[in-house]
């Protein structure tokens, strides 16, 4: 059911709710809710962080760790 303005105002009045029944923005602890998102996430996915890398994975990480030479070319 669509309302008009005026309806609109009338309800928001009788129930506390914000414009056009929606309700007021809650306050919340932003932090509280990333710390909570990231424990999420880790248990989640906790599996995949205790597999072994496989080898070829772990090749190129050891070469992307490696030094390059600058200038040989």
């Amino acid at each position: 059911m669509l309302m008009n303005r005026q309806e609109c105002r009338e309800s928001d009045k009788r129930d506390g709710r914000g414009p056009c029944g929606t309700r007021p923005a809650a306050e919340f602890d932003s932090k509280a809710v990333r710390t909570g998102i990231g424990a999420a996430i880790r248990t989640i996915h906790s599996d995949v962080l205790r597999e072994e890398i496989p080898d070829r994975i772990a090749e190129l990480l050891r070469q992307l760790d490696e030094p390059k030479d600058v200038g040989s070319g």
